[in-house]
């Protein structure tokens, strides 16, 4: 540990801008990972909605990103990255700011009125995080772009293990000032509040950034014209399709579980979950010491295939414990894999492209979490949750599969990158 510790503390030092930009991460961590991911699930549950509906409120989260992923790349290109970024947090607050006004919104859209909420919430997100990508690429060097993505990985750790027992709490305290249960939606509704008004305060910080193609002072070689390259991004889709399927299934199910089948207690849960943030917030120190020996592939083909091995215990034993160690190592593997992801694509793709492909690659992690989300809603209703995990363990041995043969072939990913038309 001292050792990890040491190489962290060893980074390089970031641009102005690139701190300015992990303060923003940060901030939509605390809110949108934290807050907001953790009490939507007993809001919307607290308001009588059946697991189905939860199902598609869930993939319309995911879809939302999905649709909106190729047009951010797109708005990013044309309009700026660091403007596209400031258009995506007050999108995002606009969206959180809708939910908890479900039960006041007019008698026509009230049903789907959180489906309605979550949709602008993920298209403001998809705004924001595809084009901070390119934008951290471009202000980062080769010495330490993966200690600053990997510090992104840390400050959305971070900021969830912050963000989510906080919210654990708050629904006990405004119950215990209304004089009403935690099954009623009031205290989680009010609760709710605090996400946008978190995420607001990050305009703060990305107002001191300037134009991130220009700001930066790492400039990269020129390349000669090329084609955008359809065969790596294809390959790099098909993995992220299939890898982050068991992920997806904790993710968007594990606390509904342990809320509906184990009966845990919000406040326990809470715990539970915080306890996978905080691994979360040192397991991305990991990158560059792995990415270093190993490289970023090795990373997601192991990331991968752990997480879902990590998903076993909690499908043969119905039990909070398992149900703990499949979400702790969910998140803390998903925090390394992340960032990993982020730099093993931006790195085999030329500048111009990054965000376009990018965008491509987040509509195919958007469109997996959908259908997960939407397809795992019907599955629990008629199967149960030991079904759907066990999918999604499956789905996820065989994307690692696919990045083992994609590294066999590592000339394969970077011919693109300065290939002629």
């Amino acid at each position: 540990m001292k050792k990890l510790l040491s190489l962290w503390t060893n980074r390089p030092r970031f641009h102005h801008d690139v701190n300015m930009l992990l303060i923003v991460v940060g901030l939509v961590a605390v809110s949108f990972f934290g807050i907001q991911t953790f009490l939507k699930t007993f809001y919307v549950l607290r308001l009588g909605y059946s697991m189905v509906f939860f199902g598609i409120f869930n993939s319309a989260s995911a879809l939302s990103y999905m649709v909106m992923s190729l047009p951010a790349g797109a708005l990013g290109s044309r309009l700026g990255l660091t403007r596209t970024m400031r258009l995506g947090i007050v999108v995002t607050v606009l969206g959180m700011a809708m939910l908890p006004l479900t039960e006041s919104a007019p008698p026509l859209f009230r049903y789907y009125w959180p489906v309605f909420s979550m949709m602008v919430v993920s298209g403001g997100y998809a705004l924001f995080s595809i084009n901070m990508v390119p934008a951290l690429m471009g202000l980062t060097s080769d010495e330490n772009r993966n200690s600053a993505f990997g510090m992104t990985g840390v400050l959305r750790g971070l900021g969830a293990f912050v963000g989510t027992p906080f919210a654990g709490l708050l629904p006990g305290l405004f119950a215990a000032m209304l004089g009403v249960g935690l099954d009623n939606p009031a205290p989680y509704r009010l609760a709710l509040w605090l996400s946008p008004a978190v995420l607001a305060l990050a305009l703060l910080p990305l107002l001191r950034i300037g134009d991130a193609e220009l700001s930066g002072k790492h400039k990269e070689k020129p390349t000669l014209p090329g084609s955008f390259p359809i065969a790596p991004v294809s390959l790099l889709i098909l993995f992220v399709c299939f890898s982050q399927a068991a992920g997806a299934t904790c993710y968007s199910f594990c606390n509904a579980y342990m809320d509906v089948e184990l009966h845990l207690s919000t406040f326990m849960i809470g715990l539970i979950s915080s306890a996978g943030q905080f691994a979360s917030i040192f397991a991305p120190m990991l990158l560059p010491v792995l990415a270093r020996r190993r490289g970023n592939g090795w990373t997601l083909m192991t990331t991968t295939f752990a997480g879902a091995v990590s998903m076993v215990p909690l499908i043969l034993i119905p039990q909070w414990f398992a149900a703990a160690i499949g979400q702790f190592a969910s998140m803390a593997l998903s925090a390394v894999r992340m960032p990993a992801l982020q730099v093993y694509q931006m790195e085999m793709i030329e500048k111009r492209w990054r965000a376009l492909a990018y965008g491509a690659v987040s509509t195919a992690m958007g469109l997996s979490f959908g259908l997960v989300s939407f397809g795992g809603g019907q599955i629990i209703d008629r199967w149960g949750y030991t079904s759907l995990f066990t999918l999604g363990v499956i789905l996820s041995l065989f994307g690692a599969t696919i990045m083992w043969g994609m590294l066999k072939r590592p000339a394969q990913m970077v011919a693109a990158r300065g290939a002629v038309q």
